[in-house]
This record gives C-alpha cells, sequence and structure tokens, in this order.
C-alpha cells in the first residue's frame, strides 16, 4: 500500500494545499480518501504527473484534461486534487468529516 503520509508530503511538496485524509475503511476493506487543493491548473497537472510516475499509476487519471478537479483511484487511496472553487462546490469535506484522521 502507498504509505498515506509520503503522499501527502509529496502534495505539500509540489503546491498542494489543505490536505485533508479520512480514514473509510471497514472490516473487510481498507480505504482513505485524501482531499486536496491546488491554485492553479497547471500545478493541479504537475503533481498530478509527479504522483502518476511516482507511483506507477497505470489507472486513468479522472478529471485530467481540465485539470480543475483531478482523481486518482489507488487500490486504498483514492485521492481527489481540486481547484478551491470546485472543493467549495462539492464539499466533500463535510461529507466525509466524522471519518477524518490526522496524519
Amino acid at each position: 500500500m502507498i504509505d498515506i503520509k509520503e503522499l501527502a508530503t509529496v502534495l505539500q511538496e509540489n503546491k498542494i494545499k489543505n490536505v485533508s485524509v479520512y480514514n473509510l475503511s471497514t472490516e473487510i476493506d481498507e480505504k482513505f480518501v485524501i482531499l486536496s487543493t491546488s491554485n492553479k491548473i497547471v500545478d493541479s497537472k504537475k503533481v498530478a504527473d509527479i504522483i502518476a510516475e511516482k507511483y506507477a499509476y497505470e489507472g486513468k487519471i479522472e478529471g485530467y484534461f481540465k485539470g480543475e478537479w483531478i482523481v486518482f483511484d489507488f487500490p486504498q487511496i483514492t485521492l481527489h486534487i481540486f481547484l478551491q472553487k470546485i472543493r467549495d462546490k462539492y464539499n466533500l469535506d463535510k461529507l466525509y468529516k466524522p471519518k477524518k484522521i490526522s496524519i
């Protein structure tokens, strides 16, 4: 499994902020969601390229073309990289709030 702390550090080192981690694990399955914010599309795409290469991601990077909301679906982690206006609009933080963890 990808180390969540390491992934959060990669995000933060590449101009991504407000990184929040939520534990959605069940007795059967381990699953985490990471929500993060970028100020610019170019920064979102740059960190998406870095993550895809670093973790040898072979799946489709959802939302990469527009760059406003990029999603990686790793086996145990779903990573969202939003522009602030998109993160505010969909407010997934409110949905996952009870499951927030510190990293």
